[in-house]
This record gives C-alpha cells, sequence and structure tokens, in this order.
C-alpha cells in the first residue's frame, strides 16, 4: 500500500524550485520597475516641452518675442495644469537633502529641475543619483547653408537636460 504524503527530498527539491522561480521573478520586477521609472520621466519630459513651446508660443502670439529671455532659468512645472503628484515644489539645497528616490522638485538656487533617480544608472543620465533640466536660451544661426535669408527669430528656449548636475543626490550625500 502507497503511503502518502511527501518525502523530505521531495519537499527539498519543491522549495528549491520555488526559490529559483521566485529569483527570477523578483528580478524580472525590479527590470519592469526600472523601465517603468524611465517611461514615466520621459512622458514628463515631453509634457513639460510642450508646456514650454506652449508659453513660447503664447508670447510670440502677443508680439512679446523680445522677453524669450525671460523664461530661461524659470521653473517649467509652473506650466503644467496640474504637477505629477511627485513633485515636491521649489526647495533650497538644504530642504532638498533628504528628497527620496523618484522625486521631482525645482533647485532654487540652481534654477534646475532635478529628479532624484533610486541610485541606478539609466540611459537618461551618466551618473546615478539625479537627472537635472534647465530652461535655457537657444541660439539659432544667422545664416544657413544655400538657404534664402528668412525674418525668423534667431533665439528660442529649451528645455535641455544638463549633464553636470552639481546638485548631490542623497545618496552622494550620505557618503560624505
Amino acid at each position: 500500500m502507497r503511503q502518502r504524503g511527501f518525502s523530505l527530498f521531495e519537499f527539498a527539491i519543491v522549495a528549491a524550485v520555488f526559490a529559483v522561480l521566485l529569483g527570477v521573478a523578483l528580478q524580472r520586477m525590479g527590470l519592469y520597475q526600472q523601465a517603468g521609472e524611465q517611461a514615466s520621466l520621459q512622458a514628463i519630459q515631453i509634457n513639460l516641452r510642450a508646456a514650454l513651446r506652449s508659453q513660447v508660443m503664447a508670447m510670440q502670439a502677443q508680439g512679446h518675442e523680445a522677453q524669450l529671455a525671460s523664461l530661461v532659468g524659470a521653473n517649467p512645472m509652473l506650466w503644467l495644469e496640474r504637477p505629477p503628484s511627485n513633485y515636491a515644489g521649489v526647495l533650497t539645497p538644504t530642504q532638498a537633502q533628504g528628497m527620496p528616490a523618484g522625486t521631482w522638485y525645482f533647485s532654487s538656487e540652481e534654477q534646475m529641475l532635478v529628479y532624484v533617480l533610486a541610485g541606478q544608472e539609466t540611459s537618461l543620465n551618466s551618473a546615478a543619483g539625479n537627472i537635472c533640466f534647465r530652461v535655457e536660451l537657444q541660439r539659432l544661426p544667422s545664416k544657413i547653408a544655400n538657404a534664402e535669408p528668412r525674418s525668423v527669430s534667431q533665439t528660442g528656449v529649451e528645455l535641455k537636460e544638463v549633464t553636470e548636475c552639481r546638485i548631490a543626490s542623497p545618496v552622494q550625500a550620505a557618503h560624505r
């Protein structure tokens, strides 16, 4: 007559298979979480650039093209109808010290919009920590080769990623 139940060996094999599957699932979840963070970051960037273009077009429509330079260093989050829920507001460097990963804030001192990463390196930045953006003046070339002269404004503004983000991330500040 056959005995019902698992032997200790069978239980160990089932537990080992379960542990391997759980490890693979957790690794995949981390990759999906990182991909989700990047997608969210890129969507917000697209919205910020669209809001900036809207501001520029409104100034141009009102004949205030000469005042485009006033947008330089501005906080682009203010142009959104509703800032993202993880936007902490305008902060000084001292206030920004304890910002958790996944938070946006505007550095009043540096005049930069900052996104605090979870500490991993991504394709959007070269060093883990923060990704910074600034509204900067964009100079267009006065002459384009083989083109007719146009009566277009020679300046514009754009939201640029700042490659040398000097603002320390919470991870970097903890190691000092």
